[in-house]
């Protein structure tokens, strides 16, 4: 039994009226379009004299009763003759005793396979170009011989067409794959009548403009060649009494994938005038050796069975043509023309191709209407990126010079043994435990100093022979900045699948695979990976200055916001154009790229860059309840990633303030923090408010549903000033943006007042981040004083992380500090690891006489805050207490007053920046010297740009206890 049929069902037109329209279109002229098909071809238009010397076809010819017994015989028994050949299977009529197509006649009329190389039409500029599509891979086949290989089970391969004929009667097209080196394509005519038929046909495979006609000696017998604008071979079909008229062709599988284009043809007789069948006042098109594949899912997707289908969307393009390349080629080796009335299901274009092993690359052809106005920007001349590749091919320098350029193409490499992720797990660490690192996956080990052999640096792997180094600074999760394949910026995304080769030791392939192992070795060290991921807008630019990679010149008016003259827009955030993220076929692009990057790379979360896109509808709007960020938060195979929404732009270095819709599954990198942390510790009046706020987990944010620990802190980032640059520059170009306040001196100094001032300031931002309630964020390289020279640059070369600065006595005061200060945290967590905001009364707040600050005093800047303690017994039987923290961002001291403490307690110093190293955080904690007590409590002396940590404890406990940390002794920093 024939087990899969693929019905096409299409009303056919024939009328005098069009067939007069075929007959005077010249081939490839834009009068040729019939019934709106955007330029596909028309039976009399198409059929350029053409050799079948490229195809290395030959063809057989059967009568109508021994086709239908052979195909009787073959459904009957699965293993025929072994013995049998495959034309002594055929049986009924001899054929051309040819059986090399090199041997072919070249004629003026029909020039041979050399002449077939012609390019696709160059809408831009009308030219013809050289390509070697369509005879690279068959310009050396040849025909069939007598084979004595068993006939097994090729009818699973068998697919059947059916159109119906207006008027009644129908055409049934079935190809088969009658033996391994044979397809034959079987065509019935049923029209209940005896008038004769002929079949006016061609072949065709890269362009269905350009029909390629069988050497006279290599046709079926009784084949005729029409002249002129109808060109094309004329073969009779075998009429039974029942008026059912068929024929035969077997053609070399080597030589497939291609096309077998024809129309009917009714010779004129008597007063009744000549008659075409066609299928939309157009040819049936029939595949051979291309599947009409499946829409679903888009991309590319490897069968078990060894066939590979391709899948695109495109609604608005008229033709689409898969174009493939070998290893070494610059130009496609094949191309094929994806017919619309079976390669398309609604805005789909899909194919199904058996042979892609000496493949390497591929990519898409997309013409259709250049309209401005409606928003179409197709250029047939570009090969385009699949928007779904899974991997990419390196990109071929100087593509702009070829005739057909292609930026990017997508890699039909796979895995050859499937990744074996052993027993790895999600580390699934609750929000409120976080203690998050950010860094760049070239910046961080590209550097000698990372002591990595040069094939691993600036990779995944250097990154997971580094682990350590976060386990040292006490983190449990690492943001990576985006690895999507991008142009010569970061930030401007080619590919949402694929992660950038650059990252690997070598192709795509070693990139994935790496990027598999690095995650691999995180999580079993227990920490989690989140990745920046860019959907805001892609690498292709505007209308003003555009590069077709891929979703430009697939669909524009889709995948792009458009204003109302066809105009692709800016967006808000800085770029050159805004992907269109809430239409719904984009929309569910974006779903099915993370789900990739969750079940095929096993990361644990999202950082959503420019995140206003999010909620951005087609019109620029902004939506209440966008489909994208719902689909997003209730998609099960996301369900437990992280999801962080960042509305900061590193373009425009600012930041949108929107209401988000969160579904209490949303997080945010919290912006605010970073503005109000900067202005109030470089002393800035009027900022008590907003500073405490942020202290206690911003709830002018989070209360709505959420959280503190919805809250994602942090103070700098990869795209503004680094930790070093915000206390030593205040004067270069873009400072007055970032909040900086230089302590005294501009830039470098030798000046010991100012580089004691700059420490400490360093100090207070990291106390004021691991102080917080919410989620601190670190950046990579503040941890030992890393600089740009006070630059705003969003280089991965400005970033570059120097392992040797680990080693200064800065590098080693500051890392010892940030762990110290996780770890107390971590103790801490009753106050600093909560899932819901303190109770009214458990944060009491306090100015420089322990009375509640003057929110309203412009003029007062120094806070301090007490924190009482939600549990009463902590680790190891020691027990805890109340908290008070005090900030003194002023350059005068302050004799702060602390509150009492609870019965047989009393107040023990933990950290104060203002002390030298070690000194400046000691764990076991130091008695405060209360030299001046008051019926409030004691005092202390908090020194000009410095901040304190105090602890309640049981004098008792404590001094018996010691500390279990071991850091190394150092001296005071002297420089950054």
């Amino acid at each position: 039994m024939i087990s899969s049929v693929m019905q096409i069902v299409g009303s056919i037109h024939g009328s005098p009226w069009t067939l007069q329209r075929q007959l005077h279109c010249k081939p490839g002229s834009p009068g040729c379009s019939i019934s709106g098909d955007g330029g596909r071809t028309a039976a009399a238009r198409n059929l350029g004299s053409k050799h079948s010397e490229a195809y290395g076809v030959h063809c057989k010819l059967t009568s109508s009763t021994e086709a239908r017994k052979s195909l009787r015989n073959l459904q009957q028994s699965r293993i025929y003759n072994a013995r049998k050949s495959s034309e002594e299977l055929i049986g009924g009529h001899s054929t051309s005793s040819a059986s090399n197509v090199d041997s072919l006649k070249k004629t003026e009329k029909r020039p041979s396979w050399k002449d077939l190389i012609k390019s696709e039409e160059n809408f831009m500029d009308g030219k013809q170009t050289a390509s070697s599509s369509s005879t690279e891979l068959l310009k050396n086949g040849k025909v069939a011989k007598k084979t004595n290989l068993p006939i097994l089970d090729f009818l699973e391969r068998s697919k059947k067409f059916l159109y119906h004929i207006d008027g009644g009667g129908q055409v049934v097209a079935t190809v088969t794959k009658t033996t391994p080196k044979i397809y034959s394509l079987s065509i019935q005519v049923d029209m209940g009548k005896q008038e004769p038929v002929l079949l006016h046909w061609g072949l065709f495979r890269s362009s269905s403009t350009d029909w390629v006609l069988l050497d006279p000696k290599d046709a079926p017998p009784g084949t005729k060649y029409s002249k002129g604008k109808t060109e094309a071979m004329r073969t009779p079909m075998e009429c039974d009494s029942r008026g059912i008229r068929t024929l035969r062709l077997d053609f070399d599988a080597s030589k497939t994938p291609f096309y077998v284009a024809f129309v009917l043809f009714r010779p004129a007789q008597d007063d009744v005038e000549e008659t075409w069948i066609s299928a939309h006042g157009g040819n049936f098109c029939i595949p051979v050796g291309i599947g009409k594949g499946q829409p679903e899912p888009l991309g590319l997707t490897w069968k078990k069975d060894g066939l590979v289908n391709f899948s695109l969307y495109s609604k608005n393009a008229s033709n689409v043509i898969l174009c493939l390349y070998k290893d070494d080629s610059t130009q496609p080796c094949m191309e094929i023309d994806l017919e619309r009335s079976v390669h398309r299901t609604g805005d789909v274009w899909h194919a199904e191709v058996e042979k892609v092993g000496e493949f390497t690359r591929y990519g898409y052809r997309c013409k259709g209407e250049v309209s401005w106005e409606s928003g179409n920007r197709y250029q047939a001349r570009h090969v385009l990126l699949d928007p779904y590749a899974k991997l990419l091919a390196p990109p071929v320098p100087g593509q702009e010079s070829l005739p057909s350029p292609a930026r990017a193409l997508g890699s039909l490499k796979r895995e050859t043994v499937q990744f074996d992720w052993e027993s790895d797990a999600y580390p699934r660490i609750p929000l409120e435990r976080l203690v998050v690192y950010k860094l760049n996956v070239a910046s961080f080990t590209s550097d000698e100093s990372s002591g990595l052999e040069e094939s691993v640096r600036g990779t995944f792997e250097g990154i997971a022979r580094k682990v350590q180094h976060l386990i040292d600074l006490g983190v449990n999760a690492v943001i990576l900045e985006s690895i999507f394949e991008h142009d010569d910026c970061r930030l401007n995304p080619i590919s949402f699948f694929a992660p950038a080769i650059r990252y690997g030791s070598g192709d795509c392939l070693s990139a994935s695979i790496s990027l598999k192992k690095m995650v691999k070795e995180l999580h079993y060290h227990g920490i989690e990976v989140i990745l920046d991921v860019v959907y805001s807008h892609t690498a292709e630019g505007g209308d003003d200055s555009p590069k077709n990679i891929s979703f430009r010149g697939i669909d524009n008016s889709t995948f792009y916001i458009l204003d109302g003259f066809g105009k692709v827009v800016a967006s808000e955030f800085g770029t050159s154009n805004a992907f269109n993220c809430n239409h719904p076929v984009v929309q569910r692009m974006i779903v099915d790229s993370l789900r990739h990057w969750v079940e095929e790379y096993h990361v644990d979360g999202f950082v959503f860059v420019n995140g206003s896109a999010l909620v951005t509808g087609p019109h620029g709007q902004q939506l209440s309840r966008p489909v994208l960020v719902e689909a997003i938060s209730f998609d099960p195979v996301l369900a437990s990633t992280k999801l962080i929404v960042d509305s900061f732009s590193p373009f425009t270095r600012s930041s949108k303030s929107l209401p988000f819709p969160h579904w209490r599954r949303w997080c945010e990198l919290n912006s605010l923090f970073r503005n109000d942390a900067r202005r109030f510790l470089r002393g800035d009046i009027g900022e008590l408010s907003r500073f405490a706020t942020r202290l206690c987990g911003s709830g002018d944010i989070f209360a709505n549903g959420r959280g503190p620990s919805y809250s994602m802190n942090y103070v700098t980032g990869p795209y503004g000033f680094t930790l070093a640059d915000l206390v030593s520059f205040s004067e270069s170009n873009g400072a007055s943006a970032e909040f900086s306040w230089n302590c005294g001196a501009e830039g470098p100094t030798e000046d010991p007042f100012v580089l004691e001032t700059r420490v400490k300031q360093v100090r207070n931002f990291i106390m004021a981040l691991l102080l917080s309630e919410g989620v601190p964020v670190f950046y990579m390289g503040d941890e030992y004083g890393h600089s740009k020279g006070g630059q705003i640059d969003l280089e991965e070369s400005a970033s570059q992380f120097f392992w040797s600065y680990l080693g200064t006595d800065f590098g080693q005061q500051i890392t010892r500090l940030m762990k110290s200060l996780t770890d107390f945290r971590s103790r801490r967590k009753d106050l600093f690891q909560r899932s819901s905001y303190a109770v009214p009364g458990s944060i009491t707040w306090h100015g420089a006489d322990s009375q509640e600050p003057h929110w309203e005093l412009h003029k007062s800047s120094f806070l301090a805050a007490r924190f009482i303690a939600d549990k009463q017994q902590g680790v190891g039987g020691q027990e805890v207490a109340d908290l008070f923290i005090a900030f003194n961002p002023h350059g005068d001291a302050v004799l702060a007053t602390f509150p009492e403490c609870s019965t047989g307690m009393t107040w023990y110093r933990i950290a104060d920046t203002s002390l030298p190293h070690p000194d400046d955080f000691v764990l076991e904690g130091v008695p405060i010297n209360m030299q001046i007590s008051t019926s409030l409590g004691g005092t202390y002396e908090v020194q000009p740009y410095s901040s304190v940590l105090l602890e309640a404890r049981q004098r008792s406990i404590m001094s018996k206890s010691k500390s279990s940390l071991k850091f190394p002794a150092a001296a005071p920093s002297k420089q950054l």
